[in-house]
């Protein structure tokens, strides 16, 4: 996934690693704790998908970063009503585009195991593009404010 920002890098750098800022921009994304800056945080995320509301307690560890251009991280986490166990291993890169702006790229593994992944790939699909897009809004609204 990719977005197109109208800061330049290392201002947007700014927002991904204060973890305050950035979680209001992840759709239910609630009780974040930062462990250790960047590498090792807990959040917990809620989200409905079909038939099923998720609460999924996460950890969360930065393998690497390269400021303010790279981010590689995985998450683990497992809700407790429905068994569904998620796995996400995401790179986000940022890369400057214009005189001012950036290219935001998300590349994103989610594997699901349990009552989830009965639903099937595409509403999955659907519910992470539809996140992704309501993060971009988010994450354009942090922007104008720094």
């Amino acid at each position: 996934m990719e977005a197109s920002l109208p800061s330049a890098p290392d201002k947007v750098w700014l927002v991904m690693v204060d973890i305050g800022r950035i979680a209001t921009c992840v759709p239910g994304c609630e009780q974040v704790e930062e462990h250790e800056w960047l590498k090792r945080y807990s959040a917990v995320l809620k989200q409905k998908i079909g038939p099923f509301k998720l609460e999924v307690p996460a950890e969360i560890v930065v393998d690497e970063h390269e400021e303010p251009n790279f981010v590689r991280a995985h998450a683990v986490g497992k809700d407790k009503i429905t068994k569904t166990t998620l796995t996400v291993r995401f790179d986000v890169k940022l890369s400057p585009a214009g005189a001012t702006g950036s290219k935001l790229t998300v590349d994103a593994d989610l594997q699901i195991a349990g009552r989830l992944a009965s639903l099937g790939y595409s509403l999955i699909k659907k519910k992470a593009e539809e996140n992704f897009a309501q993060f971009d809004q988010r994450l354009r609204a942090q922007l104008e404010n720094i």
